[in-house]
């Protein structure tokens, strides 16, 4: 999974396209912006789409590149980054989201779904045994 964001102009208009849209957790999103080593990219409407640029995003960004009826020119200003998503059977609460960072690899480790929602389901029962308690007592 490579996660691809950049921003197509049109004087006087500004076009932005991410890709994917969803799929990567907040967490992981926000420490991939700050330490991940991006890759940049500006291109015209005469230039080639870079090859390391993930199939889906070629598909959805060519046609954007295109020059319209009225239009001399269109450009593009992309910032991608190669990123992994892992599961190890060993550790099958846990995902790890790899990327290339300034200087060396960086990861984020984030709980499953599943841990997640066994994390909510136990914080919520002892929200229900403390109100209990607490109705019992009054």
């Amino acid at each position: 999974m490579t996660w691809t964001e950049g921003t197509i102009s049109r004087q006087p208009r500004t076009e932005e396209v991410k890709w994917p849209e969803s799929g990567l957790p907040y967490m992981a999103r926000q420490h991939a912006r700050e330490y991940g080593n991006w890759h940049r990219a500006f291109l015209t409407h005469d230039d080639s789409v870079p090859d390391d640029l993930e199939g889906e995003f070629k598909a959805l960004l060519k046609p954007r590149l295109k020059p319209r009826d009225g239009e001399i020119a269109r450009e593009a200003d992309l910032r991608y980054l190669p990123l992994a998503r892992v599961v190890v059977p060993e550790h099958r609460h846990r995902i790890y989201y790899v990327y290339p960072g300034k200087s060396a690899p960086q990861v984020v480790i984030l709980p499953s779904p599943q841990r997640t929602w066994q994390i909510v389901g136990a914080v919520l029962g002892v929200l229900a045994v403390l109100y209990l308690l607490s109705r019992l007592l009054s």
